[in-house]
């Protein structure tokens, strides 16, 4: 019979500094449960909520995994021919994948789960501050770190648990949220949704095992996506066009789940406007006041590109604003290749750093033009002269180089990669 996942006791985790990892990692700590770790050996945002956990992360290695470890649970960036999942196999131990563990985690609480290609990890975490400030005590996950917690994840003893879900690998499907939370559906991950439609399905099977006493609250342009729906929906929109429209649409979720919960809007809305943030998400390396700015963001979608890029241009309009992006795995560079270069019209100057590979997919399967091909692609659709291709060191030092300018300037670092790293050498 299988076994859950807070049957165990000891448990070791195989890529634990992942975002998601870490934070499962802290809600199965705070179960009692003995936490091991392994991963690479290079720095990561998750280090020093880890190291409060008491967790000493080791790098990859076969004499990780002993007999007294229950069971190995693994992110999904490393399959069965690694190491240390190779070896437990031969051991008899049981693997189990992350979203696995996460799914038998949710069963245990009612669950309100926020998907969506853009906004997720925003409304994910306003949710979860809403619900602790009306004293509903929940457990949260969220895919960054939020500012308040100084982690993505929060522990408590309320009947919620809000997750951020996602789509990547149908991992969302394994989730049975009583509240599904649905921001927005704009095709990505292309080298698992081969096409729109796919991917349009994934979510459309999502909306099909809510339970007819669930509740979907959706953003109301996706009325036209989804025409089975199982419950009762709200659908959610506002008027207002240009800067901030964006947040306002999260808040305007989280308002809806406020409303079904009981929370007074007074105190959701005292709530949403005390939001000081997460990590990565337009995060200010210097004063916002600064001769030279420096900002960081996870954006590595052209639309969540385009988007940021315009709220920068509309609070910084006479500086000089460059954007070092660092593309997030080849197969969405080559997929998404003439929108990414239609998503530079805001800024004055356009590094491109490497491309940020995934473990999953090999570079010999793309071409070797890609990055030549999409500065190319700027420069002719958004008429920038000025586009460089630059190594990681070299970016850093002109960077560095820029900062030292008299003139007023933004430098902002972009992509779902290790990019944030030129940005706190910068500044």
């Amino acid at each position: 019979m299988k076994q859950h996942i807070l049957d165990y006791k000891t448990i070791h985790m195989v890529g634990i500094k992942g975002q998601g990892m870490a934070a499962l990692c802290e809600l199965l700590v705070a179960q009692g449960k003995h936490v091991t770790g392994s991963d690479t050996t290079e720095p990561f945002s998750t280090d020093s909520v880890l190291r409060k956990l008491g967790i000493r992360v080791r790098r990859f290695q076969k004499k990780n995994i002993t007999k007294s470890i229950d069971v190995v649970v693994r992110s999904s960036a490393y399959g069965d021919s690694h190491v240390e999942i190779a070896t437990a196999r031969k051991k008899g131990i049981p693997v189990m994948n992350y979203s696995d563990a996460v799914a038998e985690l949710f069963t245990i609480k009612r669950g309100i789960l926020i998907v969506g290609t853009h906004g997720k990890t925003t409304t994910t975490a306003l949710i979860g501050l809403m619900l602790e400030d009306a004293g509903l005590d929940p457990t949260v996950l969220v895919g960054a770190t939020v500012r308040r917690w100084q982690k993505n994840a929060r522990v408590g003893q309320g009947s919620w648990m809000v997750a951020e879900g996602d789509e990547y690998q149908n991992k969302f499907l394994k989730l049975r949220p009583e509240i599904l939370v649905l921001t927005s559906i704009e095709h990505d991950h292309p080298d698992f949704f081969k096409t729109k439609k796919e991917y349009e399905d994934a979510f459309r099977k999502l909306v099909s095992y809510l339970p007819q006493n669930g509740l979907l609250i959706g953003e109301k342009h996706l009325k036209g996506i989804l025409k089975k729906i199982p419950c009762n929906v709200v659908w959610y929109g506002i008027a207002r066009k240009g800067e901030g429209r964006h947040m306002e649409l999260n808040k305007a979720a989280a308002l809806c789940v406020a409303k079904y919960l009981g929370i007074s809007a007074l105190k959701a809305r005292q709530s949403l406007n005390a939001y000081e943030g997460t990590s990565r998400r337009m995060e200010f390396y210097t004063s916002p006041t600064a001769s030279t700015i420096v900002i960081d963001d996870y954006a590595h979608h052209p639309t969540e590109i385009r988007t940021t890029l315009a709220a920068v241009r509309r609070q910084y309009p006479k500086h000089r604003i460059t954007a070092l992006f660092q593309p997030h795995t080849y197969s969405r560079t080559h997929a998404l290749l003439n929108d990414f270069a239609r998503a530079f019209k805001d800024v004055d100057e356009v590094v491109l750093l490497p491309i940020y590979s995934s473990a999953r997919e090999r570079k010999e399967d793309f071409p070797t033009d890609l990055l030549p091909r999409l500065r190319d692609g700027i420069m002719r659709r958004e008429k920038k002269s000025l586009v460089h291709i630059l190594s990681f060191p070299e970016a850093i030092m002109y960077g560095k180089r820029l900062s030292f300018t008299p003139k007023q300037h933004v430098i902002i670092t972009l992509g779902a990669g290790n990019g944030w790293k030129i940005a706190k050498a910068v500044a």
